[in-house]
């Protein structure tokens, strides 16, 4: 699947005020829209999770400027993945693309049998943790800052969301070793947390 989906430009400024959108920040479960996300609204919640903030600079071991989430030592080691009904796509921030991975959808398997809906859901992103790119770090780095920068990404996500008026929630629920296979991962990566994004029904 050698598809590249240029995203409209993010739009980064406006929206509701912080304190606003922390109050009304919420987990959504099973209410969902199966509309379709415009190309702007997805490029948003993309940029909101781990999109380009600043170009040049950063400090620690990265030095490939800065995203809109925290990572250790700036390695920037979590991927995101959108997962929708025409298939699979990774996320490139520094070119605010989608690149093909494979023209399946996987939200059944991101499903599984506990929680159905998720396979209407028009939208879940994948979060991706890369050990490759912790250059310098050792197996407990791995450990802990792939949940917690996971974190940091997903929690940007439901606050956009909040601002928005879309629906998400951040999910651990569903089995890693199929989705590993059905995403073309290699050794190093792991699928760390889903977080589907939508309308509200």
């Amino acid at each position: 699947m050698e598809q590249t989906i240029q995203l409209p430009q993010p739009q980064t400024s406006g929206g509701m005020p912080l304190m606003d959108t922390i109050r009304q920040r919420h987990s959504t479960r099973e209410s969902y829209s199966t509309n379709d996300l415009p190309p702007q609204e997805l490029s948003n919640i993309l940029w909101a999770a781990v999109g380009m903030t600043r170009e040049q600079g950063g400090t620690g071991m990265g030095t490939k400027g800065c995203h809109a989430y925290p990572t250790a030592h700036n390695w920037q080691q979590i991927d995101v993945y959108v997962a929708r009904a025409d298939g699979l796509y990774l996320y490139d921030a520094a070119a605010n693309t989608l690149q093909g991975i494979v023209a399946r959808d996987i939200r059944p398997i991101l499903a599984g049998e506990h929680q159905p809906w998720i396979a209407d859901v028009p939208v879940s992103l994948v979060y991706v943790a890369d050990m490759a790119k912790m250059y310098g770090g050792g197996a407990g780095d791995f450990d802990v800052f792939r949940w917690t920068d996971t974190a940091a990404a997903a929690e940007n996500v439901y606050l956009y969301c909040a601002s928005a008026g879309l629906a998400t929630v951040l999910r651990a629920l569903f089995d890693r070793a199929p989705l590993f296979e059905a995403m073309r991962l290699e050794a190093g990566q792991v699928v760390t947390l889903s977080q589907p994004v939508g309308y509200p029904a």
